[in-house]
């Protein structure tokens, strides 16, 4: 008895908190361009409900569909948050992406009507991209066409008394070398104060074990390279850090 009492309590309970949930929101609607073009392939169409005014997303209300050719796109947004609590008025944006660049975007947040909902046109204006220089900048001119000769590897210096280390990049970015045993080539990667090495290919020669030790230790540090820092006489080869992996001077003739 005393059971059957709470279930039906509690069902009643139930009965009276069910109007308090939320309903999903739905919202539809269109969104269109008026320029004469087809979108490019693998273009994608974000629209978002914001507050009015001001424009703050609400959360829980953005979706992004695949944005087919031409245009209007038509689209479906499902809001699961309990946006009628908010209070409040609210509008839709829009805008078209590819590879993260905007390509369209809404001038201004189009008025929604979230207790009766009806279908939405939305215009997206284009943007104005910016330019992209094709020619990259050219190598620091004091990096190239020169013998460095390497003083430390991982902050220690190097053995004396053994064949120098030495490192130059050619103009065209062949880069090569004497590994203190062995002779190498590879290939670099220079922009602005980035520098980035290939793997490094090198003779078969065996040395006493101290210089190929320090050889490996060299053409690993290479390997890690992404940039560098030069000075009049001294360059020095950088991890992603920024920490120095190895340290040349240049190379008297």
């Amino acid at each position: 008895m005393v059971f059957s009492r709470l279930v039906r309590i509690l069902a009643a309970c139930l009965l009276l908190a069910a109007p308090a949930l939320a309903a999903p929101l739905t919202l539809t609607g269109e969104v269109y361009y008026r320029e004469r073009m087809a979108l490019p392939s693998g273009a994608t169409l974000h629209v978002g409900l914001v507050t009015l005014p001001g424009g703050r997303p609400v959360v829980g209300a953005g979706a992004s569909v695949t944005a087919r050719g031409q245009v209007p796109i038509a689209f479906t947004l499902n809001i699961h948050s309990d946006v009628a609590a908010l209070g409040g008025a609210f509008g839709l944006v829009a805008e078209i992406k590819l590879n993260g660049q905007v390509l369209f975007r809404s001038a201004e947040a189009v008025p929604v009507d979230v207790s009766r909902p009806k279908p939405v046109s939305i215009l997206v204006t284009r943007q104005a991209q910016k330019p992209v220089d094709p020619t990259p900048p050219a190598p620091n001119p004091a990096l190239l066409d020169t013998v460095w000769r390497v003083t430390s590897i991982g902050g220690k210096p190097v053995v004396s008394g053994t064949r120098p280390i030495t490192l130059s990049i050619a103009s065209d970015l062949r880069a090569s070398g004497s590994g203190g045993c062995n002779n190498y080539v590879t290939e670099a990667t220079v922009l602005a104060s980035k520098l980035i090495f290939g793997p490094a290919a090198a003779t078969r020669m065996a040395c006493a074990d101290p210089m190929m030790a320090q050889e490996s230790a060299y053409f690993a540090a290479l390997a890690a390279v992404a940039g560098f820092e030069l000075d009049d006489t001294s360059l020095r080869l950088l991890d992603p850090a920024g920490i120095p992996l190895v340290g040349l001077v240049r190379q008297e003739n």
